[in-house]
């Protein structure tokens, strides 16, 4: 037998060998199934902490944006509701206080727990009942975003605010350092439902216009923790961070969320890790009710960059912030930068100009358009009234940033608001809900 003929055979040999030891390793583990999916646990895992928590189911007052604020079901008399925040394997007890005049649960969304916790009234639990203490308790499993709403009439009770974010921090350190980490509930309100509509003691207004029709409400705002437009605090971050952005849909529509000027990564899907190899990088993410998305950013490009819903209601009514760099001016010092600049030209006559001087006395009119100013600039004299009227469908606000300051409420259609100017000067002034769509205007006040 020559060399080649025993080098052949030995190939042979040691093929089947390997063959035989992939077999038995296969046949010795368990399948994929078992070893993924495993029983969750219910005691609290070593080296885990007794995590007490109080909820206080209430009445209160949910504050929208600056001076304006709508009445609201709460925990802790916040919207959203305290952010929970705790280690896997923790062993957590949530002791709930209904201070409301109807029953209420709580469903701990995406909690592997026990049965009886879940928050299901009629079938894991009884309501709570008004003025009755609840212990919700169980252990911390798995890690990941999670989240905590009222699953009694739901359709009502989150719609009033009865919701917020359970935060599970995994056991062994994550491989990936992140620098700074933000969390962002999406969410909806419908000013014409209020808890006196919930409790059947007024009516649903526009109901002829089918608000309401199917449980469907006409959304007013579009809120990003529980806020609107410049009321969100903006993500602060540094050349070279890494941060991670927990993005968690609380409310009833989807939302298409686009940031400026970078790429994301998805890191997770409903708070269970994406393998690195399955990781998609995106711009824009597509978030479904009661699903949740961590987006790990890097601050590789430096400026002011937007961070919105694309669907164009959703961000020019309120679900707009922005990614901030350290260093570089907030849009409000931006819109006093560029001033007028920053608004679209003005349709103008041959005879007129954006600058219209008026009389002493005399009440000059600024539309609010969607979303500009008209005329964005306007020169007057000494005394006179500016009333603004909005003739736009969305709602707006006038909020004056240099020396004369002044705050309007939200207003609709056909609604007005009216500042006096007695003294000579420039004023700059801002819609609130729409700065980041660069609605600025200026009035020039003369003798």
């Amino acid at each position: 037998m020559d060399s080649t003929t025993i080098l052949r055979l030995s190939l042979i040999v040691a093929g089947v060998f390997l063959v035989a030891l992939v077999l038995s390793r296969l046949v010795a583990q368990p399948s994929l199934e078992k070893s993924f999916f495993i029983e969750p646990p219910r005691q609290m895992l070593p080296g885990g902490q007794v995590r007490d928590f109080y909820l206080n189911v209430q009445s209160g007052s949910w504050e929208i944006s600056k001076d304006f604020s709508v009445d609201a079901w709460t925990y802790n008399g916040k919207v959203p509701g305290p952010e929970l925040r705790v280690r896997e394997g923790d062993l957590v007890r949530i002791k709930v206080k209904n201070s409301l005049s109807v029953p209420t649960t709580i469903h701990w969304h995406g909690i592997e727990l026990p049965n009886a916790m879940d928050g299901v009234p009629g079938i894991t639990q009884q309501a709570i009942q008004p003025g009755q203490l609840f212990t919700y308790q169980f252990v911390a499993y798995p890690a990941g975003t999670r989240m905590y709403h009222s699953h009694q009439d739901p359709s009502s009770q989150m719609e009033l605010g009865l919701y917020g974010a359970l935060i599970i921090e995994p056991r062994r350190p994550e491989p990936v350092h992140y620098d700074r980490e933000y969390v962002a509930i999406l969410d909806e309100l419908a000013q014409d439902f209020t808890p006196g509509v919930a409790l059947g003691q007024e009516h649903l207004e526009h109901e002829n216009a089918g608000n309401g029709r199917g449980g469907a409400l006409q959304y007013d705002f579009f809120l990003i923790n529980g806020k609107a437009a410049d009321a969100i605090p903006p993500m602060e971050i540094k050349k070279g961070e890494r941060i991670l952005l927990r993005v968690i849909n609380l409310g009833n529509l989807p939302h298409s969320m686009h940031l400026h000027g970078h790429t994301f990564t998805i890191v997770a899907t409903d708070g269970n890790p994406v393998p690195p190899a399955a990781r998609l990088r995106k711009d824009t993410v597509l978030i479904g009710p009661g699903e949740r998305y961590d987006l790990e950013i890097f601050g590789t490009n430096l400026g002011v960059w937007l961070f919105h819903c694309h669907m164009p209601n959703h961000s020019e009514n309120g679900m707009m912030t922005f990614l901030h760099y350290e260093g570089f001016p907030s849009p409000t010092q931006l819109a006093e930068m560029h001033g007028h600049a920053a608004t679209p030209p003005e349709k103008s006559e041959p005879t007129t100009t954006s600058e219209t001087p008026v009389s002493t006395g005399q009440e000059a009119i600024v539309e609010m358009l969607d979303n500009r100013f008209s005329p964005g600039k306007l020169t007057v004299k000494v005394g006179t009234t500016v009333t603004w009227v909005n003739h736009g469908t969305n709602r707006h606000t006038t909020t004056g940033i240099d020396s004369l300051l002044w705050n309007s409420k939200p207003t609709k259609r056909d609604e007005k608001f009216s500042v006096t100017f007695t003294k000579p000067g420039t004023y700059r002034y801002i819609c609130r809900q729409h700065i980041l769509n660069g609605m600025v205007g200026t009035i020039v006040v003369r003798e």
